[in-house]
Protein backbone atom coordinates (compact mmCIF):
# COMPACT_ATOMS: atom_id res chain seq x y z
CA UNK A 1 0.00 0.00 0.00
CA UNK A 2 1.14 3.49 -0.84
CA UNK A 3 0.09 6.60 1.07
CA UNK A 4 -1.88 8.85 -1.28
CA UNK A 5 -2.60 11.62 1.21
CA UNK A 6 -2.71 12.36 4.95
CA UNK A 7 -5.41 14.44 6.61
CA UNK A 8 -5.11 16.09 10.02
CA UNK A 9 -7.51 19.00 10.10
CA UNK A 10 -6.85 19.77 13.76
CA UNK A 11 -3.18 20.38 13.07
CA UNK A 12 -3.75 21.99 9.68
CA UNK A 13 -6.49 24.44 10.65
CA UNK A 14 -6.29 24.40 14.44
CA UNK A 15 -8.91 23.45 16.97
CA UNK A 16 -10.14 27.03 17.34
CA UNK A 17 -10.82 27.47 13.62
CA UNK A 18 -12.71 24.17 13.46
CA UNK A 19 -14.71 25.16 16.54
CA UNK A 20 -15.59 28.53 14.98
CA UNK A 21 -16.61 26.78 11.74
CA UNK A 22 -18.79 24.39 13.73
CA UNK A 23 -20.41 27.19 15.76
CA UNK A 24 -21.05 29.25 12.64
CA UNK A 25 -22.66 26.25 10.94
CA UNK A 26 -24.77 25.65 14.06
CA UNK A 27 -26.02 29.24 14.22
CA UNK A 28 -26.74 29.47 10.50
CA UNK A 29 -28.59 26.16 10.47
CA UNK A 30 -30.67 27.11 13.51
CA UNK A 31 -31.56 30.52 12.08
CA UNK A 32 -32.73 29.17 8.74
CA UNK A 33 -34.36 25.97 9.97
CA UNK A 34 -36.25 27.66 12.80
CA UNK A 35 -37.50 30.43 10.52
CA UNK A 36 -38.59 27.90 7.88
CA UNK A 37 -40.21 25.49 10.33
CA UNK A 38 -41.94 28.31 12.22
CA UNK A 39 -43.39 29.69 8.99
CA UNK A 40 -44.59 26.24 7.88
CA UNK A 41 -45.92 25.09 11.27
CA UNK A 42 -46.90 28.31 13.05
CA UNK A 43 -48.08 27.23 16.49
CA UNK A 44 -47.68 28.75 19.92
CA UNK A 45 -44.36 27.63 21.38
CA UNK A 46 -44.38 26.00 24.80
CA UNK A 47 -41.49 25.98 27.24
CA UNK A 48 -42.49 22.86 29.14
CA UNK A 49 -40.38 19.71 29.20
CA UNK A 50 -37.14 21.69 29.30
CA UNK A 51 -35.53 18.92 31.37
CA UNK A 52 -36.16 16.48 28.48
CA UNK A 53 -34.50 18.95 26.14
CA UNK A 54 -31.40 19.05 28.37
CA UNK A 55 -31.28 15.25 28.56
CA UNK A 56 -31.59 15.03 24.77
CA UNK A 57 -28.85 17.64 24.38
CA UNK A 58 -26.51 15.53 26.53
CA UNK A 59 -27.52 12.32 24.72
CA UNK A 60 -26.86 13.54 21.19
CA UNK A 61 -23.07 13.20 21.34
CA UNK A 62 -23.00 9.53 22.49
CA UNK A 63 -25.78 8.76 20.00
CA UNK A 64 -23.76 10.44 17.24
CA UNK A 65 -20.74 8.27 18.08
CA UNK A 66 -22.87 5.13 18.27
CA UNK A 67 -24.35 5.76 14.81
CA UNK A 68 -20.80 6.30 13.47
CA UNK A 69 -19.99 2.78 14.67
CA UNK A 70 -22.84 0.97 12.92
CA UNK A 71 -21.23 0.59 9.45
CA UNK A 72 -17.86 -0.42 10.91
CA UNK A 73 -19.14 -2.64 13.69
CA UNK A 74 -17.67 -5.78 12.13
CA UNK A 75 -14.21 -4.31 12.92
CA UNK A 76 -14.95 -4.40 16.65
CA UNK A 77 -11.98 -6.65 17.43
CA UNK A 78 -9.60 -4.03 15.99
CA UNK A 79 -11.31 -1.07 17.68
CA UNK A 80 -9.88 0.87 20.56
CA UNK A 81 -12.18 3.28 22.37
CA UNK A 82 -10.92 6.06 24.61
CA UNK A 83 -12.72 8.74 26.55
CA UNK A 84 -10.83 11.80 27.71
CA UNK A 85 -12.05 14.91 29.46
CA UNK A 86 -11.37 18.32 27.97
CA UNK A 87 -12.01 21.59 29.75
CA UNK A 88 -12.51 19.51 32.94
CA UNK A 89 -16.11 18.72 32.05
CA UNK A 90 -16.53 17.77 28.40
CA UNK A 91 -15.90 14.11 27.52
CA UNK A 92 -14.44 13.37 24.09
CA UNK A 93 -14.92 9.81 22.84
CA UNK A 94 -12.38 8.66 20.29
CA UNK A 95 -12.60 5.39 18.41
CA UNK A 96 -9.56 4.10 16.54
CA UNK A 97 -9.48 1.10 14.24
CA UNK A 98 -6.14 -0.65 13.92
CA UNK A 99 -6.96 -2.01 10.46
CA UNK A 100 -7.51 -0.08 7.19
CA UNK A 101 -11.17 0.47 6.27
CA UNK A 102 -12.44 0.67 2.67
CA UNK A 103 -13.17 4.21 1.51
CA UNK A 104 -16.88 3.60 0.88
CA UNK A 105 -17.43 2.06 4.31
CA UNK A 106 -15.59 4.92 5.98
CA UNK A 107 -17.59 7.52 4.05
CA UNK A 108 -20.87 5.80 4.98
CA UNK A 109 -19.71 5.84 8.60
CA UNK A 110 -19.06 9.59 8.35
CA UNK A 111 -22.42 10.35 6.71
CA UNK A 112 -24.74 8.06 8.66
CA UNK A 113 -25.26 10.31 11.73
CA UNK A 114 -25.99 13.27 9.46
CA UNK A 115 -28.62 11.37 7.47
CA UNK A 116 -30.27 9.60 10.42
CA UNK A 117 -30.26 11.89 13.45
CA UNK A 118 -30.97 15.21 11.70
CA UNK A 119 -34.04 14.00 9.75
CA UNK A 120 -35.36 12.22 12.85
CA UNK A 121 -35.12 15.43 14.89
CA UNK A 122 -36.72 17.53 12.15
CA UNK A 123 -39.58 15.03 11.77
CA UNK A 124 -40.12 15.17 15.53
CA UNK A 125 -40.29 18.96 15.20
CA UNK A 126 -43.00 18.59 12.56
CA UNK A 127 -44.93 16.10 14.70
CA UNK A 128 -44.74 18.34 17.78
CA UNK A 129 -44.92 21.90 16.40
CA UNK A 130 -45.35 23.44 19.86
CA UNK A 131 -41.79 22.31 20.67
CA UNK A 132 -40.24 23.07 17.30
CA UNK A 133 -37.70 25.38 18.93
CA UNK A 134 -36.30 22.50 20.98
CA UNK A 135 -36.01 20.20 17.99
CA UNK A 136 -34.41 22.81 15.74
CA UNK A 137 -31.89 23.63 18.51
CA UNK A 138 -31.06 19.93 18.86
CA UNK A 139 -30.74 19.57 15.09
CA UNK A 140 -28.51 22.64 14.86
CA UNK A 141 -26.33 21.34 17.71
CA UNK A 142 -25.97 18.02 15.91
CA UNK A 143 -25.21 19.81 12.64
CA UNK A 144 -22.31 21.52 14.40
CA UNK A 145 -21.03 18.13 15.53
CA UNK A 146 -21.23 16.89 11.94
CA UNK A 147 -19.03 19.77 10.70
CA UNK A 148 -15.72 17.89 11.13
CA UNK A 149 -17.27 14.79 9.51
CA UNK A 150 -18.27 16.87 6.51
CA UNK A 151 -14.75 18.32 6.26
CA UNK A 152 -13.22 14.84 6.22
CA UNK A 153 -15.84 13.66 3.74
CA UNK A 154 -15.05 16.53 1.39
CA UNK A 155 -11.35 15.71 1.57
CA UNK A 156 -11.93 12.01 0.92
CA UNK A 157 -14.31 12.48 -1.99
CA UNK A 158 -11.45 13.21 -4.40
CA UNK A 159 -9.46 10.12 -3.41
CA UNK A 160 -9.18 7.09 -5.69
CA UNK A 161 -12.13 4.72 -5.78
CA UNK A 162 -10.40 1.65 -4.29
CA UNK A 163 -8.54 3.49 -1.54
CA UNK A 164 -8.56 2.40 2.08
CA UNK A 165 -8.52 4.68 5.11
CA UNK A 166 -6.18 4.13 8.02
CA UNK A 167 -6.39 6.07 11.26
CA UNK A 168 -3.37 7.38 13.13
CA UNK A 169 -2.81 9.69 16.08
CA UNK A 170 -2.04 12.47 13.61
CA UNK A 171 -5.19 11.99 11.50
CA UNK A 172 -6.17 9.80 8.57
CA UNK A 173 -4.08 8.34 5.79
CA UNK A 174 -5.57 7.42 2.44
CA UNK A 175 -3.77 4.34 1.12
CA UNK A 176 -3.97 3.05 -2.44
CA UNK A 177 -2.87 -0.34 -3.71
CA UNK A 178 0.30 -0.36 -5.79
Amino acid sequence: MKCWRTFDFERRYGTNKILIYSLLLTMLFFSFSFALMQSLFSKTLYSGYFHFFLIALLAIYPLHKLVHLLPILHYWRQMKCRCKMTCYCMPIISINIKQPVPKRTFMVSLLLPFFTINPALLICGMLFPHYIHYFTMLTAFHMGMCAIDLLYLKAMAASPKYAVIEEHDRGYEILIPQ
